[in-house]
């Protein structure tokens, strides 16, 4: 009987040690992706906000050319890598209502002759985005860490 017992507890204890394993790597693949999703969130931000300062800059200081040399793809690749990390809806919302947002606001800066009063508000709401973007991916990163 004691061969017996021998060979139960060395299959149980193979048995905790693989189940160990497993949710130990399953515990790093969700860190990793949660990390994946802030530094995709963070890029986003980045990019809007560079963006912004973009226009700010031929707006204010006259500087020629600012908006035409950002990096619309860096933006465009972060987006769809929070879309693909995420299903979020609060997160993916703010991102898309950032996105359009800047889109409205590049539009109507490039059409050039800009009208004061529309200028104003497309990048009060633009501004508003962000900071809702800011907010959303915030909590879902501090949340997706937490479980860790």
């Amino acid at each position: 009987m004691g061969a017996w017992g021998t060979l139960l507890a060395t299959i149980a204890g193979a048995a905790i040690a693989l189940v160990g394993q497993h949710l130990v790597k399953r515990s790093e693949e969700r860190a990793r992706i949660s990390e994946l999703l802030l530094e995709q969130c963070a890029v986003v931000a980045a990019s809007s906000t560079e963006f912004r300062d973009r226009i700010w800059e031929e707006r204010h200081l006259g500087l020629e050319g600012r908006v035409a040399g950002w990096d619309l793809s860096a933006l465009r690749l972060a987006t769809a890598r929070v879309h693909i990390l995420s299903k979020d809806e609060a997160l993916l919302s703010s991102l898309d209502q950032l996105n359009r947002a800047g889109r409205r606001l590049g539009s109507c800066w490039r059409r050039g002759d800009v009208n004061d009063a529309d200028y104003d508000d497309l990048w009060d709401r633009h501004g508003a985005a962000m900071k809702q973007f800011l907010a959303a991916s915030g909590k879902v990163v501090r949340r997706r860490l937490s479980h860790f």
